[in-house]
């Protein structure tokens, strides 16, 4: 296959469990012209033997193996290959309705656009089989102009990279900032303000599959504080130069959201006490630097977190663990 309509890019790491269903997927797609772009990121497993398996299947598949690189590591060397004229990215443990291509692509030509989004169904079950036939004029489309103003308003408009069909021409030379966690947030974003239009699919295409031992269920730690940290940094640094007429918007709704969810993952997903007080003491010190120098703020925080956030920057973590611990709204 010379020239695809579509290249889907799947980085693989340790998922022999979930990968065949993912792969399936692909194959029982009903829009045909596409390629499958399985970057094994050094997997320990029999992942890199199934993606050998699935690359012999025919021609749209390819496999890379590479040492491991993360998440974003792969992600950028699949755009580094990818001959379509649209990109779309796969989570080897999440799958695609079977017309996921069909209709994202009959959006994407029909409107011209740069980016088609779609919604994500959560599942807890392993790929089985979906029946096809889902046809355009059975969901709603809705049409955004503006897409950076757009994104920061619209619940619609969500961060995930997987839940859109993205045209290759308007990605341009944007890639994933490798050795972080979150890098959706920060592409995204950077995305969205280079894009001329954007279109949403009402339409539950993309199945987010709950995998206990996914980067995003596993425990919580330095490294993922530090991971908001960055993207908050450099979403303040790009709006401020490319959308400064936006900031304040930005730094409420996708800034001080991080510094929300950075509490609350904190919270939920590290059990340890201990671990826990020391992951809100790296935040005090690193929210305070922050907040010094105007990149985060209060507005757009529940209360709970405005008071939490108020004892963090004083430095008492205990009061800020035990106040988003007590306090229930």
């Amino acid at each position: 296959m010379t020239h695809p309509f579509v290249s889907i890019i799947v980085p693989i790491y340790n998922v022999e469990t979930y990968l065949r269903g993912c792969l399936d997927s692909l194959l029982n797609q009903t829009f045909k012209d596409f390629e499958v772009i399985m970057v094994d990121d050094g997997a320990t497993d029999s992942s890199g033997a199934i993606a050998d398996e699935y690359a012999q299947k025919g021609n749209r598949f390819l496999v890379i193996h590479q040492k491991n690189k993360g998440l974003s590591g792969a992600r950028n060397t699949g755009l580094q290959v990818a001959k379509g004229d649209y990109i779309s990215f796969l989570d080897s443990d999440d799958y695609f309705h079977p017309d996921f291509l069909k209709l994202m692509m009959q959006v994407a030509q029909n409107e011209q656009t740069d980016v088609v989004f779609c919604n994500l169904a959560h599942t807890t079950s392993l790929y089985q089989k979906i029946p096809a036939g889902l046809k355009l004029n059975d969901f709603k489309l809705t049409r955004f102009f503006k897409p950076f103003t757009d994104f920061l308003k619209e619940k619609s408009l969500i961060t995930q990279v997987c839940v859109k069909l993205y045209k290759k021409s308007a990605l341009g030379d944007l890639t994933f900032k490798e050795g972080i966690y979150f890098e959706d947030v920060l592409f995204t974003t950077l995305f969205m303000g280079r894009a001329k239009n954007a279109v949403h699919l009402n339409a539950p295409l993309y199945y987010y599959y709950t995998n206990p031992n996914s980067i995003m269920h596993t425990a919580f730690n330095e490294k993922k504080v530090m991971s908001y940290v960055q993207v908050i940094e450099d979403v303040y640094a790009y709006t401020q130069k490319h959308h400064p007429e936006h900031l304040n918007l930005v730094q409420e709704e996708i800034i001080n959201k991080r510094v929300k969810m950075t509490m609350n993952q904190a919270l939920r997903k590290q059990k340890d006490k201990e671990k826990c007080l020391e992951l809100f003491q790296l935040m005090g010190q690193e929210f305070k630097r922050l907040y010094q120098n105007k990149i985060i703020s209060f507005e757009g925080l529940k209360l709970k977190h405005k008071i939490a956030l108020f004892f963090l920057l004083k430095g008492e973590e205990k009061i800020a663990f035990n106040t988003l611990k007590i306090l229930p709204f």
